[in-house]
């Protein structure tokens, strides 16, 4: 089993380098940043598809991406444009992390708010644009409801083929089955992150389920299909026994969650390394 490291972008951004850097000489697989501009309390997070590719000048091996970047926040024709050039850059190593939103306040600073039905609506267009975008030779004309694009085209095209790998977040029921829909992948919070507001190993195998069939309607396999979700960081015996509860209900994936505040962050990568991440 793979494992990867999901950090908070409230970090400090030469911590979050060192992160990396250390996650990548440990044996981590993949490293994720949280998306956000601000949050209550805090307005000091970089912009991740920034701070991406300056990672992927640091790193060589380890795939980057976002935990999650939440698709009706920036324009998808130039988040499309963005995540290519950082494609290009990597070799091909990044993750799109992506979600349907959640904080309003953020949205109103800086870009727009929509209830739910129509964020998870304008979610679905702009990630039918973004595939478009960098699949597609031709300049894409794009009429929704809720994007308007005329003769777009994305080049650089990503490296990674048919395009990078979408990693769905959220464990509400229309980001289940979106995961299942449009996603290579899905990683809801777990224990630890947001306190005991996520899906626990029995509810984690039923929202599996519902992915498998969302799966199975469009032809692709399950076995294929990445599942994981966001253990955050404690003693190793509680990682442990969290990752089989999560391993018992189809997670194949480990990612540990760590909210960058400090040098012990460093520690840690290592720590859950060489305890967890060899045994795995």
């Amino acid at each position: 089993m793979k494992f990867g490291i999901a950090v908070s972008g409230r970090g400090n951004p030469k911590l979050i380098e060192r992160m990396a850097i250390r996650a990548e000489e440990t044996g981590y697989d993949t490293f994720l940043v949280t998306d956000h501009f601000m949050l209550s309390g805090t307005n000091d997070h970089p912009d991740v598809w920034a701070l991406i590719p300056y990672l992927a000048a640091k790193t060589s091996r380890i795939r980057l991406g976002t935990c999650v970047t939440p698709l009706t926040f920036r324009n998808p024709a130039i988040l499309a444009k963005t995540i290519a050039v950082c494609d290009n850059l990597s070799n091909g190593r990044i993750t799109l992390g992506a979600g349907f939103g959640w904080y309003q306040p953020e949205f109103e600073a800086f870009s727009k708010w929509e209830g739910p039905r129509d964020r998870i609506a304008h979610s679905r267009e702009a990630l039918s644009l973004m595939f478009r975008l960098w699949e597609e030779d031709a300049p894409v004309d794009f009429h929704g409801r809720f994007i308007y694009a005329k003769g777009a085209v994305v080049g650089p095209r990503p490296v990674q083929k048919p395009h990078p790998p979408v990693l769905w977040g959220g464990h509400l029921s229309a980001s289940v089955r979106a995961a299942g829909q449009f996603a290579d992948g899905w990683m809801p919070v777990g224990p630890r992150w947001f306190g005991d507001d996520y899906p626990h190993p029995d509810a984690y195998a039923r929202m599996k389920a519902v992915i498998d069939g969302e799966l199975v309607k469009k032809g692709r396999d399950p076995k294929k299909f990445v599942y994981t979700t966001l253990i955050s960081t404690a003693d190793v015996s509680t990682i442990r026994k969290d990752i089989d509860g999560y391993i018992s209900a189809g997670m194949n994936y480990f990612t540990l969650g760590d909210k960058a505040k400090d040098e012990g962050s460093l520690k840690t990568i290592e720590t859950v390394a060489k305890e967890i991440g060899g045994s795995l």
